[in-house]
C-alpha cells in the first residue's frame, strides 16, 4: 500500500505542473470518430478530491449527459478491495474522554487527499456517477498493470524525483484549474530528465496502450475519458496519437454561464445506486455502484468513498441465530452504547461499535429476520465515525414484505 500511495503521489504531481500566465483551458475535448462520427469526449483528471477540482464548466456537464459510457484508466474499486486508503488508520479520537462523537474536527488523511475534500477523488467521481446514471463502464488498463507499476522497483525508485519537485501542492492545484496541459507536459519531461527510462514507462507506453482501447471503444460507442492530464499533450500525446488515426481532436471551451443547467441537474442527481434483492428480501441505497462478492455461501456487497475514505458494507448471513452468536462483539464504554431494537415487521436487530483487528473501528448493526441476519458495517475517517453518517446509511436499509 506504501508503494501504491508513492506511486500515486508522484502522478499526482506530475500530472498538475504549472504554468506562468493564463493560458487556453485543455482539459475537456471532444472527439470524433473517423466515418460513425460518433462524437466522445477525453477529459484530462487529476487523482484528488481537493473540492476546488469539481468547479466543473458547463460543457462538461453536457459532454457527460450525452455519452454512452464512462473510461477510466483502471477500475480503482478493485483495488481497494484489498487496500484501505486511509493513512493512520488507529489514529482516531473515538475514546478520547474530553470529546464527544459529534465535536471531533480532526480529518484524517487519505492516499487521494483527506476527509475535509469530496467523498470520492475526480476519477472515481466520473465512475460513480455514471453507474448512478446508467451508464456502462470500461477501463483502458487492468488493475494487475497498475500493481506491476507499484511494485516495480526501478520505477518505484523514482519517488526520489519527488525532491526535487519545487512547486508546492497548492500550486499543483491551481495550475490544474488553470488547464494549462502543454506546460504540464514540459514540465513533466523536464522532471524526468534525468529518467527517461521511467517516464517512457509511465507516460509514453501507457499512452499508446489506451489509444489502442479508446480507438476500440470510440468508433463503436460514446464514451467519456478521464485519464490523468499528463497523458493528454504532445506529439506522444493521447490527443496527438488519436489523430494519426483519424479520429477529429478539438478543445471545448470552458463556460460557467449556465448555458447547460439541464444537463447539470441531470448529472447532479446520479447520486445514489440502489441495490433490490427480492430473494434476500431487501433493498439497500448507496451512494454509488457497490462491489459484490460472494464467498463462504454468504453475499456481500461494499461500497468505498475512495477520496474520503469510508466505507459501506452489507453482509447477509442464511442463519436464524447469526444475531444472537455476534451481540457479544460490541465495545461498551461512556461514549459508544450498544443499542437493541425491533423493527415493525418484527425484526430484531442491534447496533454499536466494534473494534476490527485489521480495519479499526466500525459501526455496525446487524438485523435479524427469519432465518436471514442482514450485517450493515460502516467505517471511516475520523470526522465520519464521530458524524450521524453511519446512521443514515443504516437507515437507507428496507428489509422487503409480502405486501410490497
Amino acid at each position: 500500500m506504501y508503494k501504491i500511495g508513492c506511486l500515486l503521489f508522484l502522478l499526482n504531481c506530475f500530472q498538475a505542473l504549472g504554468q506562468e500566465g493564463e493560458k487556453e483551458y485543455q482539459l475537456l475535448w471532444e472527439v470524433k470518430a473517423p466515418r460513425t462520427k460518433k462524437i466522445s469526449y477525453i477529459f484530462g483528471s487529476m487523482h484528488s478530491n481537493d473540492p476546488r477540482l469539481f468547479n466543473f464548466p458547463d460543457s462538461l456537464y453536457s459532454a457527460f449527459a450525452s455519452v454512452d459510457a464512462v473510461v477510466l484508466e483502471t477500475d480503482v474499486t478493485q483495488i481497494y478491495d484489498q487496500y484501505d486508503v486511509r493513512l493512520n488508520l488507529f489514529n482516531f479520537d473515538l475514546f478520547d474522554k474530553k470529546r464527544s462523537f459529534a465535536s471531533s474536527k480532526k480529518a484524517t488523511q487519505t492516499v487521494y487527499g483527506s476527509e475535509d475534500g469530496r467523498p470520492q477523488f475526480l476519477d472515481a467521481y466520473f465512475q460513480q456517477t455514471g453507474y448512478c446514471g446508467g451508464k456502462g463502464f470500461y477501463q483502458l488498463e487492468t488493475v494487475q498493470d497498475q500493481l506491476k507499476l507499484a511494485e516495480n522497483p526501478e520505477l518505484f525508485n523514482t519517488r526520489a524525483a519527488i525532491n526535487g519537485l519545487f512547486f508546492t501542492k497548492e500550486a499543483f492545484i491551481q495550475t490544474y484549474i488553470n488547464g494549462d496541459i502543454a506546460s504540464l507536459t514540459n514540465m513533466l519531461k523536464a522532471q524526468f530528465k534525468s529518467s527517461p527510462e521511467a517516464y517512457d514507462e509511465l507516460i509514453t507506453k501507457r499512452n499508446q496502450i489506451m489509444v489502442k482501447g479508446l480507438d476500440t471503444l470510440m468508433r463503436k460507442r460514446t464514451v467519456f475519458c478521464a485519464i490523468g492530464s499528463g497523458h493528454l499533450y504532445g506529439t506522444d500525446g493521447v490527443l496527438q496519437l488519436l489523430r494519426q488515426k483519424g479520429f477529429q481532436v478539438r478543445a471545448v471551451k470552458a463556460t460557467y454561464d449556465n448555458t447547460t443547467a439541464t444537463a447539470k441537474k441531470l448529472v447532479q442527481s446520479w447520486r445514489t445506486y440502489a441495490v433490490t434483492d427480492e430473494e434476500n428480501s431487501f433493498r439497500m441505497t448507496f451512494g454509488g455502484k457497490p462491489t459484490k462478492l460472494t464467498d463462504d455461501n454468504k453475499e456481500h456487497y461494499i461500497y468505498q468513498e475512495l477520496g474520503q475514505g469510508n466505507t459501506f458494507e452489507l453482509l447477509i448471513h442464511g442463519s436464524s441465530d447469526y444475531l444472537d452468536d455476534h451481540r457479544y462483539n460490541f465495545l461498551e464504554n461512556d461514549i459508544a452504547q450498544t443499542k437493541e431494537f425491533i423493527l415493525d415487521d418484527g425484526a430484531k436487530g442491534i447496533e454499536g461499535l466494534v473494534l476490527d483487528p485489521i480495519k479499526g473501528y466500525q459501526w455496525k448493526r446487524f438485523i435479524q429476520f427469519g432465518d436471514v441476519c442482514y450485517e450493515l458495517i460502516c467505517y471511516g475517517g475520523n470526522k465520519f465515525m464521530h458524524s450521524d453518517r453511519p446512521l443514515k446509511f443504516f437507515q437507507k436499509f428496507e428489509i422487503l414484505t409480502e405486501k410490497e
